[in-house]
């Protein structure tokens, strides 16, 4: 069926890791998955699964997602003083595979891969979003107003450039 998939990143995870040292960049990362499920929550979504500091999550709804997005962005803003944690979304919809693995559902397709790739056109405080996505009921309306500009996602693996949009949330 058609999902809605959102990941989420942490910007420079990987300095955090070399910088902190791996007991204390855990510790972050574990903290950040706690407030972060519970915003999924909220808007009907479920997380189907971690990837290192990454979160994988499923919406049936893709104005769900972007407003998740929304209140991702703003529970991790640039001013927050108890956390350096700054985190790039990205969401895609469309049909995917869904399968029922250890014990709990994922999701494969080209939707989901599409979803993945996203997050290279996003930095912190930016979501990048397909234009199916973005077409999707509700949604430029809920941007109206907001810095949204286009962007094109390239690879060799694709047929030809995949048109996008980031929405900057600071």
């Amino acid at each position: 069926g058609e999902q809605t998939i959102l990941f989420t990143d942490i910007v420079g995870s990987t300095a955090m890791y070399a910088q902190r040292g791996d007991p204390a960049a855990f510790m972050e990362v574990k903290r950040h998955f706690s407030e972060l499920f519970p915003i999924v929550a909220k808007h009907r979504g479920a997380v189907v699964k971690t990837i290192g500091d990454a979160v994988m999550a499923s919406f049936t709804e893709p104005l769900d997602a972007l407003r998740a997005s929304a209140d991702i962005h703003a529970a991790f803003h640039k001013d927050r003083a108890d956390s350096a944690t700054r985190l790039r979304i990205s969401i895609n919809t469309g049909p995917c595979i869904a399968v029922r693995l250890n014990a709990g559902i994922d999701y494969f397709g080209q939707t989901v891969n599409l979803a993945a790739k996203l997050q290279s056109l996003a930095e912190a405080g930016e979501v990048a979003l397909s234009c199916s996505v973005f077409e999707a009921r509700g949604v430029r309306d809920f941007l109206t107003g907001k810095r949204v500009e286009d962007v094109t996602y390239d690879s060799k693996a694709l047929v030809a450039p995949i048109s996008a949009k980031r929405w900057s949330c600071f």
